[in-house]
């Protein structure tokens, strides 16, 4: 696990739109900390301290040391979700959530593709499915991005979770046989959907 990257919060006191505004001026965004069965925290931070987390190796799934300005006092999280500006895309808002370094989490990782496939060279389309995929495991084994190596894909082709690489101490929340991507002939069918899948089939009503 690569060292861990400490962000500073400060206690928040008005919840108003206007207390939210003068935050917002002071160069400051509203922040809640919540999970593990205890009440939700709300505190404010620095966006420039989660935008340097969100653009790490592992983003929004790096197990953090949330420290509270002027303490000592630390807690692991994770960024759970953020809130940008339609228009500027500057940050709004931050989610934590808290971690127990020895419980599972679920989380969801994106799958990225890599190189260029034999059948691209040859006309055809490769169209990813599904862009994330959920994942399982010990916060120590959380990683950023799943990428897979397309460059033997052929025509007609189905790249499905099974096929993607294996990292220590993460389980993939679906199936096998799921399909992740598909490499479609030229002028073939149309655009594959995840509705458009064969499910595996269902266990049997007693």
């Amino acid at each position: 696990m690569s060292k861990i990257q400490e962000v500073v919060v400060r206690p928040r006191e008005g919840r108003g739109k206007g207390d939210t505004g003068r935050l917002r001026r002071s160069g400051l965004i509203p922040s809640v900390v919540y999970g593990l069965g205890v009440a939700p925290t709300a505190l404010t931070v620095e966006p420039k301290q989660v935008s340097k987390v969100i653009h790490s190796e592992l983003g929004i799934n790096a197990v953090l040391n949330l420290r509270l300005e002027g303490t000592d006092e630390t807690r692991h999280v994770m960024i759970k979700s953020v809130d940008v500006h339609p228009v500027t895309d500057r940050l709004t808002h931050v989610d934590f959530l808290r971690l127990d370094m020895d419980q599972e989490i679920h989380t969801s990782v994106e799958i990225e593709l890599v190189g260029l496939s034999e059948g691209v060279k040859l006309g055809g389309v490769l169209s990813l499915v599904r862009h994330e995929l959920e994942i399982s495991c010990l916060p120590k084994n959380l990683i950023g991005a799943i990428q897979v190596d397309v460059t033997e894909m052929k025509l007609n082709d189905t790249l499905r979770v099974g096929d993607l690489p294996a990292f220590e101490g993460v389980t993939y929340k679906l199936g096998a046989s799921r399909v992740v991507a598909v490499l479609s002939a030229p002028g073939a069918a149309e655009e594959v959907t995840e509705e458009e899948e064969f499910e595996e089939p269902a266990a049997a009503a007693e």
